[in-house]
């Protein structure tokens, strides 16, 4: 892993005997940590539940002043990943593109042969992909022009895999808000259910951090 030109090493821990999480991690040559994350089976609490746990209470909300958690989207999102299929402007490949350059790749990616479930199977890293590529139809009242960024993610496999080609149904909702000294930010929970939207199949928790200096006349 490269990362601002620098040679970036990953790590997991060795999980201990009955063990449901493992913390993994990745740090520069120097140690620099680079990023932090956990995995685990079960329902057990992960290090994203523990860090919204610690937010700080946000005392002035100015971009994100028309938002309150439980705030849902405006509607309900079908969508589903072809193999061949443009994502969208936030990610302008398809899957049969990522799998070019995937680090750890799989003939259940992309031969439904192979695959236990008898269909390809969404990888971990692209549900992702999926679970925003039609985002911009909750309509969340975020203020603009602004830069945000992904700061905190989370993939929940409920019943899973996601499989490619399978049409699906995205729910979204604020479950928290919170500010720093340079961002505010806002935490949605997308969930993914089967195209009925009668079974959950996989939840991603995403951390949108906005840019206060980003925002025109913020400090005024």
């Amino acid at each position: 892993m490269v990362v601002e030109g620098e040679q970036v090493r990953a790590f997991v821990e060795r999980p201990a005997p009955g063990a449901s999480r493992v913390r993994a991690w990745a740090e520069k040559a120097d140690g620099t940590p680079v990023l932090e994350a956990s995995a685990s089976l079960g329902d057990g609490s992960t290090l994203l539940d523990e860090r919204m746990a610690k937010l700080r209470p946000p005392e002035q909300l100015l971009i994100l002043a028309d938002l309150h958690v439980g705030m849902t989207g405006a509607v309900e999102e079908p969508v589903r990943m072809d193999a061949d299929q443009h994502m969208g402007n936030l990610y302008p490949f398809s899957l049969n593109q990522k799998l070019e350059r995937i680090t750890e790749n799989s003939p259940w990616f992309s031969d439904a042969a192979a695959s236990p479930w008898g269909r390809a199977v969404i990888p971990l890293e692209m549900v992702s992909v999926l679970a925003e590529y039609s985002s911009d139809l909750a309509a969340f009242p975020v203020k603009q022009p602004v830069v945000g960024l992904f700061a905190d993610q989370e993939i929940r496999m409920v019943d899973g895999p996601l499989l490619v080609g399978e049409d699906y149904l995205i729910r979204r909702e604020v479950v928290a808000l919170a500010e720093s000294k340079r961002t505010e930010s806002y935490w949605i929970r997308t969930k993914i259910y089967d195209a009925d939207g009668e079974n959950l199949k996989a939840e991603m928790l995403l951390n949108h951090a906005t840019l206060k200096a980003s925002y025109a006349g913020y400090a005024d």
